[in-house]
């Protein structure tokens, strides 16, 4: 199988299972860690991941305006939730942190509730780390405008480098 390929292991007679991640062979854009199960970094608890390996999540859409770029734009991403479940993730808060090391913490919930997503695509092209990129957190603000307010702006992280998943 390609990159980011799935392995079903049974051991013994037990139905436990263990899913291996492929590692990375791009330049690595996003570094999981904290309450996963599952890591693709030998002997560190943590999994990484290059922009292809995260486009082979289940890509989700939103087009919307924010307040810090002019306009409307259209994003496409995925949702952590997918990819949580993948590393077989117990927490339901996850930890943010941008290049520059600006940190917010954002509940799964928001993942849930408002359909938000890390986007690696802006307008139909990679976003550009002067762009806020290589990922960003967009929240739907033209779909629920409840969410244009200070919280839910600080949570729109960019430029995310790392997201740790915290203990429930």
């Amino acid at each position: 199988m390609k990159r980011f390929a799935i392995w079903i292991l049974l051991f013994g007679l037990s139905s436990a299972t263990f899913a291996a991640i492929d590692a990375p062979t791009g330049r690595v854009v996003l570094t999981v860690s904290g309450a996963i199960d599952h890591t693709n970094v030998p002997e560190r608890p943590l999994a990484q991941f290059d922009l292809a390996m995260l486009k082979l999540l289940p890509a989700h859409e939103i087009t919307t305006h924010n307040p810090w770029e002019e306009g409307e734009h259209h994003y496409v991403g995925f949702n952590p939730k997918d990819l949580l479940a993948l590393l077989k993730s117990r927490g339901d808060l996850m930890r943010l942190t941008a290049f520059n090391q600006y940190i917010t913490e954002i509940p799964m919930s928001d993942f849930e509730d408002w359909d938000t997503i890390i986007a690696y695509e802006m307008d139909g092209k990679p976003i550009p780390v002067r762009n806020k990129g290589p990922l960003m957190v967009i929240y739907n603000f033209d779909q629920h405008p409840e969410l244009r307010t200070e919280a839910y702006y600080g949570r729109s992280i960019w430029q995310i480098q790392s997201l740790k998943v915290m203990e429930p």
